[in-house]
């Protein structure tokens, strides 16, 4: 593959001012990810699910099938719970641990953000597009969120490096662009279809198809993926069969694309939105920032077009998949702040000469920067996850009684889907969680994929069992049940429950 000419580096600094530049980046990002990492409870759904699985399998000792609530679990391939289940392990079970895989994919996102804008246009851009992607609030906040898709973006974005370097003409990165592909499917199966689908994308963009294809290291690096992701999913076949296909791709490839499930926001401008409130306040340069990566694309510069292709691929298919969620656009914001970093870096540049302009735009940019990061300090302070009384309770539970696995009965008066986190339960607790209601069950079959139902009288008998529930609910159970409060945490408290014997029942 031919040569690709990148911008020139001046104005970049000295090599020693470049080096010094670089570990203050690392250093800043490192405080940022890590600071108070594993302060608070583990959040409902994905977080607490990632982390209870880790923590199954990491005591359990089967290492190829995932569990979760002690069943078999076929949601995602292994690869985060595979590295959280080494950190429990070697340093014990602990939210900071749980979230530490993301916190360290965000690391390497941000170096590797720095990495694909300095090869491409210049140290300049790479070091200011680091910057603006450190300030993003959706990406620091998922960053510092124990779940998948900050290590996905980490393997897009290492794919997309090494491809920069084959485009200049260093045909042996082919082998690290396929591992990379691979590494991204070990992670999120069918998300993980980005990175492979990006490089066939940006092969056919740059019009190296033939070439490609020609190339012995193009073909052995597409074999070496196909022999990374294979194993895992021809033992899981070779294990459970159509229970395995049915799960992993009928329910969570299959039914995603084509319905809405567990309740998922379902508009078209979804992401318009996320990335008005995730990417404030760079969002306000990110029209300016595509047309300028166009035009240049039109004129027949070639650096933006990657980058491009990630952004329009990303955004497109997640808007078309009716299932959508705020994170699933994490691998973007890398090509977005690539893109914003080389429109006001040549803003900069196009003052030469204009001294009072020049000072303008760096003013600018500090605004930005100062106010980018300050909102996502107090966005990060305000949208704090997890529900540390429930997560208390259920931690008393596994203290109390730590010898045993009976369920967790978690109580709710109303219909509502889920009044507690229910995974978050189990999670604390160790052991398995019954939602139960008073009357009517919550008609959310997706839902109970992940929850048990049932009516607090077809759990509850004679024999004390326990129960989490709010105070209020303390008072409405105590014509029907003996409670025994045993610990309580804000409005929640956790309690020893018996049916009241009535005459006629034998004593």
């Amino acid at each position: 593959m031919p040569q690709t000419t990148l911008v020139g580096d001046e104005g970049s600094g000295t090599p020693r001012t470049q080096r010094v530049l670089l570990m203050l980046l690392i250093l800043a990002t490192a405080c940022a990810v890590f600071w108070k990492l594993g302060s608070g409870s583990l959040a409902a759904w994905d977080e607490a699910i990632y982390a209870q699985v880790a923590k199954e399998m990491a005591q359990g000792g089967d290492w190829l099938t995932p569990h979760w609530s002690y069943q078999v679990w076929f949601e995602k391939p292994p690869l985060l719970i595979w590295v959280t289940a080494c950190f429990f392990r070697l340093f014990g079970v602990s939210e900071f641990w749980a979230r530490a895989a993301s916190a360290l994919s965000g690391i390497g996102v941000v170096l590797l953000t720095y990495s694909m804008g300095a090869r491409v246009y210049s140290r300049r851009v790479g070091l200011l597009a680091a910057v603006v992607l450190l300030t993003g609030y959706h990406f620091l906040s998922f960053a510092r969120f124990g779940t998948m898709e900050v290590m996905l973006t980490l393997f897009i974005c290492l794919a997309v490096d090494a491809y920069t370097r084959v485009r200049a003409g260093q045909e042996k990165y082919w082998y690290l662009v396929w591992t990379a592909c691979a590494l991204a499917l070990l992670t999120k199966g069918a998300g993980g279809l980005i990175a492979p689908a990006l490089i066939v994308l940006a092969v056919a963009f740059d019009r190296q198809v033939g070439e490609a294809l020609r190339s012995k290291h193009f073909r052995l690096g597409a074999l070496l993926c196909v022999l990374l992701v294979a194993p895992w999913h021809l033992v899981m076949y070779a294990r459970y069969g159509s229970d395995f296909t049915g799960e992993y791709l009928g329910y969570h490839v299959l039914a995603r694309t084509t319905r809405t499930l567990e309740g998922h926001p379902t508009g078209y401008l979804y992401f318009v939105g996320r990335l008005l409130d995730g990417f404030f306040p760079w969002c306000l340069l990110v029209p300016f920032a595509l047309v300028s990566g166009l035009r240049e694309t039109l004129k027949g510069e070639r650096r933006a077009g990657i980058f491009l292709l990630l952004f329009g691929l990303v955004f497109s298919v997640y808007t078309l998949i009716p299932t959508r969620r705020p994170w699933y656009i994490v691998p973007l914001y890398p090509a977005l702040s690539i893109l914003i970093a080389a429109l006001i870096v040549k803003l900069y540049r196009a003052a030469q000469g204009r001294a009072l302009y020049r000072r303008l735009v760096a003013a600018a940019c500090v605004v930005l920067v100062i106010a980018a990061a300050s909102y996502s300090v107090l966005s990060l302070y305000l949208n704090r996850r997890g529900d540390d009384s429930a997560a208390q309770l259920a931690w008393q539970a596994r203290r109390l009684s730590p010898a045993d696995r009976e369920p967790l009965v978690a109580f709710s008066e109303g219909s509502e889907a889920e009044p507690f986190d229910a995974q978050t339960l189990l999670f604390y607790s160790d052991r398995p969680v019954e939602q139960a209601y008073a009357d009517h069950l919550p008609a959310n079959d997706d839902a109970k994929r992940y929850v048990s139902y049932s009516k607090l009288s077809d759990l509850i008998e004679t024999s004390p069992g326990r129960i989490i529930l709010r105070q209020e609910d303390v008072q409405r159970l105590s014509a029907k049940y003996e409670l025994q409060v045993l610990a309580q945490a804000g409005s929640l408290v956790y309690a020893t429950i018996k049916r009241k014997e009535t005459k006629g029942e034998p004593q």
